[in-house]
């Protein structure tokens, strides 16, 4: 009997088990998004922008500190107790990869994933690590740490070949661990150029590569246009492949996240759609995961927030599905858990969010876009000024960092700016009981 999570039909098993799901991402963590930190640009931008501030040496400390900081033991029993059996954990490239000498691979990134191994060892919690941010970036927007809006990952194949060989190199070292689920490819591919199976293709070579080192683990594949999009996804010639999908509904359809909406259309309606996802079960033979779900949560109204959330899992539970939540923690965005408003961090984010949210910023593009558009046509077309935005956002990106980040951060000692990781110590934060209550209930761990 294999000491691992297999894919058998269109479930997953462990030691001769059915097993379900039921977890978190911990976002913002290994590969940082500006919304959930309260801080504006990409990852990259953001450490360089504190390097800048600090000075190189110092700069690789603060980040070093932040991600020891972030996840610890306390964090991995707070969570073991709330019935999480499932991390799905993003990570950027540049943790493993540095860009002035990409044949080298950097020991920080595997001593973050040693550690983080261990503890789930410890607590007998699955991880699933997440490539979030490949070079080049796999789709526009700034989570994949695209600082151009253009995803030119598509465009460079050496930026593939990187990829690949990042995969091999992870899937060899850790290719012997029992609660590793497997590898979630590419978080969320979109804006592909419309070359026959281009997707398809990458998957394929990434798959044959991890499998020259590891025939242990499940390979899971997420679909185009943000992990939505299966129409055109051909699964690898492998039988331990899965599919992974994310369900933001109220993103895509904003009505649903009113309150003033029928609570009962709106759950119709999400399990029309889940409905959809559920069938990629019967359409490939494979067992599907709910990579990504979730909501901002509104601190002055918790009750209708977690009512949300509640008719999400209480449809993952109808129609049996795993799930992990967006996300464990952050800096009280659409976390569980978050740094208190005393700490340090909180205080800077004030400051930030008197002047900028991710929100206003996509505001003020789609305005620039319209005025744009108005100088060169009556009839600017949707798609067209959709996938252009992304474009102008990067030019925002850098005048936030210049004019915003960079001046707020340049009003702090080294020593204030250095302690700043501590606020999310687990001891330093605060979490919503009513949240890990949710967990609890809908847990597939019982």
């Amino acid at each position: 009997m294999k000491d691992f999570v297999q894919v058998k039909g269109k479930a997953f098993d462990f030691r001769g088990e059915p097993i379900l799901f039921s977890g978190l991402g911990v976002g913002s963590w290994l590969n940082m998004e500006h919304f959930m930190m309260g801080i504006p640009g990409t990852d990259k931008q953001i450490r360089e922008t504190f390097a800048q501030v600090l000075g190189r040496k110092d700069g690789e400390a603060f980040f070093d500190s932040f991600i020891m900081n972030f996840m610890g033991e306390a964090d991995f029993a707070f969570l073991k107790e709330a019935g999480v059996n499932l991390l799905r954990v993003p990570f950027n490239y540049r943790l493993f990869i540095d860009d002035d000498r990409p044949q080298e691979y950097r020991e920080e990134g595997f001593r973050y994933l040693d550690r983080l191994l261990a503890l789930c060892n410890q607590y007998e919690i699955f991880l699933l690590p997440d490539l979030h941010g490949v070079p080049g970036g796999q789709n526009p927007d700034w989570h994949s740490d695209n600082q151009t809006g253009i995803p030119q990952f598509w465009h460079y194949e050496i930026f593939q070949e990187q990829v690949i060989g990042l995969w091999r190199k992870i899937a060899a070292r850790y290719r012997e661990e029992t609660y590793l689920l497997g590898y979630d490819l590419l978080n969320e591919p979109f804006l592909i150029p419309k070359r026959e199976g281009m997707l398809n293709a990458f998957y394929e070579k990434v798959t044959e590569a991890i499998r020259q080192e590891d025939q242990n683990h499940i390979i899971f594949i997420e679909g185009d246009f943000f992990s939505m999009d299966f129409s055109s996804i051909a699964l690898p010639e492998d039988q331990q492949t899965a599919l992974t999908f994310h369900f933001y509904p109220g993103v895509w359809e904003k009505y649903l996240t009113s309150k003033d909406y029928d609570a009962s259309k709106r759950v119709a309606r999400m399990d029309e759609l889940l409905t959809g996802f559920d069938g990629l079960r019967e359409k490939f033979g494979r067992p599907i995961l709910c990579g990504e779900a979730g909501v901002d949560i509104d601190r002055e109204d918790i009750p209708f927030t977690m009512q949300l959330v509640e008719e999400t899992l209480s449809l993952f539970c109808k129609h049996g599905l795993s799930w992990t939540l967006w996300s464990y923690k952050d800096a009280q965005w659409m976390g569980l858990a978050w740094p208190k408003s005393d700490t340090g961090w909180m205080k800077l984010v004030g400051k930030i969010r008197d002047k900028w949210s991710h929100y206003g910023q996509m505001q003020i593009a789609d305005e620039l876009m319209d005025e744009i558009g108005k100088r060169y046509t009556e009839d600017f077309s949707k798609e067209l000024k959709y996938e252009l935005q992304f474009q102008l956002r990067g030019l925002l990106y850098r005048m936030e960092q210049e004019y915003l980040l960079k001046p707020l951060l340049a009003e702090y000692k080294k020593e204030e700016l250095l302690s700043l990781p501590e606020s999310f110590r687990f001891e330093n934060c605060g979490f919503y009981e009513e949240y890990r209550d949710l967990l609890k209930k809908y847990s597939w761990q019982k």
